[in-house]
């Protein structure tokens, strides 16, 4: 069987594994641990609990950020699931000048503005992009691509964290603590921690949500399957309800996307 990767470093999960080797680690602080007793509740219970949380995301609009290790690329941008809308931005320091990332998907249409220096995950540079709005269909974007979780409104990848996830226990009232399988996750992130054995099988999370169940909160601590990885993966969502209005980008500011930017961003290879 293939292993089908995504070919970009610097989006989606796949910021994980570009923000160095060195530095302090601070993992434990950063996992946002509840300081209430966990309670009595079985692993079913808290699996169940933390899965309802994650459907409550489609129910409403909200605002998401996503953060990787301690100084690497930030995401930020609002989420309409019911009508398939979504803004986000990222921001990164690879390369020179720094990448940074618009991203607009409008029901099955999805358009993307780059700027700065493009690396790809085998180390090359893209060609100089397209100043305008860059238009991909949404439908040719593939599961375990670099856009897949942009399209999904899931920046962290938390969705496919939970379906890989080997323990789940509640944390106090409103928290929960886990491990997941990140090896069983699409795209390369999962790809490339194999390679660190059993450890990548049982990656800790720590998640939170309020008090209508919905989640805010999830730290995902890549520093437990090698101290190299500097901390880890943080996502927060909040503004729950708050009126989404996005701009399709006007004809004359936008262009298909070339073959060589629609290969990196919207398809895996092996």
């Amino acid at each position: 069987m293939k292993t089908r990767r995504s070919a970009i470093t610097g989006v989606g999960l796949v910021i994980a594994l570009s923000f160095g080797v060195g530095g302090c680690n601070n993992a434990t602080e950063r996992a946002g641990t509840d300081a209430t007793a966990p309670t009595s509740a079985s692993p079913v219970d808290a699996v169940d609990s933390l899965a309802g949380a994650l459907r409550k995301l489609d129910a409403e609009t909200f605002k998401v950020t996503s953060k990787t290790g301690l100084d690497g690329p930030e995401f930020s941008g609002v989420v309409d699931p019911a009508a398939k809308k979504v803004s986000m931005k990222m921001d990164s320091n690879i390369g020179d000048p720094d990448m940074t990332v618009d991203f607009v998907q409008l029901g099955s249409a999805v358009y993307v503005k780059l700027a700065g220096d493009v690396e790809l995950y085998s180390g090359t540079r893209m060609p100089a992009m397209p100043s305008k709005w860059m238009h991909i269909d949404a439908v040719d974007v593939e599961k375990g691509s670099t856009f897949s979780n942009m399209v999904d409104g899931d920046p962290a990848g938390v969705n496919d964290m939970i379906k890989a996830a080997t323990s789940v226990e509640r944390n106090g009232e409103l928290g929960f603590t886990g491990t997941f399988d990140i090896t069983k996750t699409p795209g390369t992130l999962g790809t490339v921690l194999k390679k660190f054995g059993e450890k990548s099988k049982a990656v800790p999370f720590n998640a939170k949500v309020d008090h209508q169940g919905r989640l805010t909160y999830v730290f995902i601590n890549l520093s437990a399957v090698n101290s190299g990885f500097i901390n880890g993966i943080t996502a927060t969502y909040s503004d729950f309800g708050t009126p989404v209005t996005i701009e399709k980008p006007t004809t004359d500011q936008t262009v298909e996307a070339p073959a060589e930017v629609v290969k990196a961003f919207a398809k895996t290879y092996d």
